[in-house]
Formats: structure tokens, C-alpha cells, sequence
């Protein structure tokens, strides 16, 4: 067994031993012979762009254990996630929920979606890579969540399963994701009261 077959083989022993599916982001490397391999030990697929979905589709992930994250998908990406029935469709702002909508209903499908939500928590990083605080660009802002929740409710082609939150990078300290995990707590309480049921939180 070498080095990388031991992490992987721990990763996702620890993993399962606590009820966590980590997920693989393929821009940190695509190569189809080290996809192949973390396939082999069961880990999902974490992608930014319709072109990753279709290579880890043809690496061997499971549609049921891919997540398409990013930003600016495009329709055909959206088309193509729906065909595949890839595990989830991460939404960033209402403008794209509501095309992912459209092109589920012209499809007659249901859209599986999290929410990537801004929890404005400090990530204590450079300023340049920092994406979870309320002047960032990225990711719905907590005073839009229940206009969100509220469009989700009126669409017949939206499943909301899931939360997804990313605060920066090079993250140093465990303080920023004590903070994420109290006010993904506080969203969640809010999110369930309003009568969602969420089955994972992806961050």
C-alpha cells in the first residue's frame, strides 16, 4: 500500500466512522488516473464547472455523489447536472435558482439543491481569498434567505436539500470554523422552522 492509498484508505475510514461523505474538489487536481483511485475508496465529488462533472462522471463517481458548486453555471451545465441526476446543485444567489427552476421545469425534473449561503463569519485571511464575510460577493445574504425559501416553496420543480458554506481559504485557525459551525446551528433553526427538512450541510 503506498502513501496516497494510506490517506485515503484513513480519510475515509475516519470519515464513515462519524456519519461525514467527504467530497473530493477536483480543481485541486483532475488527473483521471488519481480520480480513478479516489473512487476506489468511496469519496464523492466536489465540482466547479459542468466539464468537471462530465470528468468525474467518466472517472467513475457515482451521479448520487457529485455536488456541482460554483459560480456562473452556465445552461447547459444546469441541463446537463439534471440529465446525469447528480446528487445536488449548489444555488448562490436567487437569480440562479430561479434559472435552475425554469430549466427544471422545461425539463419536467426535480432540481436537488443546496443553498450556498453567506454566514458573514470572519475567516481570517488574506482579503483577496476571504468569501464568507457580508461585503463578499459571494453566496446569498441572510437578509435574502427567506425570500429564497419562500420562491423555493412556490416552485414545484425545486428540492431543497441542503446548505453549503465555503469562508475562505488558507484558513489558518480553528476560531473561523467555530464560528461558521454556531451560525450554520442558527441558520439551521431558522431554516427548519420555516419547514424545510435539510439532509446535509456541505462546507
Amino acid at each position: 500500500m503506498d502513501e496516497l492509498d494510506l490517506v485515503l484508505k484513513t480519510l475515509s475510514s475516519e470519515a464513515k466512522r462519524r456519519g461525514y461523505h467527504v467530497h473530493y474538489a477536483l480543481k485541486a487536481n483532475a488527473h483521471p488516473k488519481l480520480l480513478e483511485k479516489i473512487v476506489q475508496y468511496g469519496l464523492g465529488a466536489d465540482c466547479v464547472s459542468g466539464n468537471e462533472v462530465v470528468r468525474a462522471l467518466e472517472s467513475g463517481f457515482a451521479p448520487a455523489s457529485i455536488a456541482f458548486a460554483g459560480v456562473g453555471k452556465t445552461d447547459w451545465e444546469i441541463r446537463m447536472a439534471l440529465e446525469r441526476k447528480i446528487f445536488s446543485i449548489n444555488v448562490e444567489s436567487l437569480e440562479v435558482l430561479l434559472v435552475v427552476d425554469e430549466i427544471a421545469k422545461s425539463m419536467n425534473r426535480i432540481a436537488p439543491i443546496a443553498l450556498r449561503l453567506n454566514p458573514d463569519v470572519d475567516a481570517k485571511t488574506h482579503k483577496y481569498i476571504t468569501t464568507g464575510l457580508e461585503e463578499n460577493k459571494f453566496g446569498i445574504g441572510l437578509w435574502q434567505l427567506e425570500t429564497v425559501l419562500d420562491q423555493i416553496q412556490q416552485s414545484e420543480h425545486l428540492q431543497l436539500n441542503g446548505l453549503h458554506f465555503h469562508i475562505g481559504s488558507q484558513i489558518r485557525s480553528l476560531e473561523p470554523f467555530r464560528n461558521l459551525c454556531n451560525r450554520v446551528n442558527q441558520i439551521l433553526s431558522r431554516v427548519e422552522e420555516l419547514g424545510f427538512q435539510i439532509k446535509h450541510i456541505n462546507a
